[in-house]
């Protein structure tokens, strides 16, 4: 497994040179950006410089991330949003292309009062499998994350509607942190499996329902890990967590040591 590591854990001041220049002195092996609307704007030219320079540093870019999902509802009973969320997918399936990431990080749907639960399962299928045909294209897997949307609470659900969607660029982006308030996240990755193409990693803790940096919360990391070899996992870990308030680079540093911990658990 490699050790990764998400933007977000940098000010938002960062730019993209700081960010990469950065995480390679720390010493992960690959970074996952993230897409808001502002980075949307930028061209294919720009694209390749971020790639360039993340070749030059001998750094991976295996993923790329985005909020936009939570305002571009895949399951909105609104026809324009769920077309924007389509047109999202697909916009970012080509961004990660550009700078040579193979996934592309997607929210499935959020449930909402509105619409009935099989409804939120048809719509969200709907929409992942028509944006599936230019992932294809592109040579991008979308990777169905799980998250705190009110859909797809449990590791059988998860793993069925990804079986009914039924394409082979698409998969399941585990997120370990957002599955441990769920239940146990090993009991995830054992049944999701062979449908797991990323990992997003983030400590949380029951007693106060927040997340933590590495070791500072509930997770047995220890199962986790062996769960992660046990289906033979060798993708990236990236952490997901924002930066210290006290320092700019210390979330990251400390995050990169705990890998290390966690990789020699595997």
């Amino acid at each position: 497994m490699k050790r990764g590591v998400n933007a977000w854990i940098y000010p938002s001041s960062f730019k993209f040179e700081n960010v990469l220049q950065i995480s390679r002195n720390i010493g992960f092996d690959g970074v996952e950006l993230n897409l808001d609307e502002e980075m949307l704007k930028i061209d294919k030219r720009g694209r390749g410089e971020i790639a360039d320079l993340a070749k030059s540093l001998g750094l991976e870019l295996p993923s790329l991330c985005t909020g936009l999902f939570w305002k571009y509802n895949l399951a909105s009973p609104d026809a324009n949003i769920r077309r924007k969320g389509i047109e999202l997918i697909k916009q970012g399936c080509g961004f990660a292309a550009d700078i040579n990431a193979s996934i592309f990080l997607v929210v499935p749907g959020v449930a909402t009062p509105e619409i009935s639960y099989q409804d939120v399962w048809k719509l969200s299928k709907e929409s992942i499998l028509e944006a599936a045909k230019m992932a294809e294209e592109y040579g991008v897997i979308i990777g169905v994350e799980n998250v705190w949307n009110r859909f797809l609470y449990s590791p059988l659900e998860f793993r069925s509607f990804i079986e009914e969607i039924g394409h082979p660029n698409v998969k399941v982006y585990f997120d370990v942190g957002n599955a441990f308030f769920l239940g146990h996240p090993e009991h995830w990755i054992k049944h999701l499996a062979d449908q797991i193409v990323c990992v997003h990693i983030k400590d949380f803790q029951m007693s106060t329902m927040q997340f933590k940096p590495l070791f500072q919360g509930d997770i047995s990391w220890s199962r986790v890990m062996k769960a992660l070899s046990e289906v033979g996992y060798r993708g990236f870990l990236n952490v997901e967590l924002g930066p210290y308030l006290g320092h700019p680079l210390k979330a990251a540093m400390d995050s990169k040591t705990a890998l290390d911990i966690m990789l020699s658990m595997a």
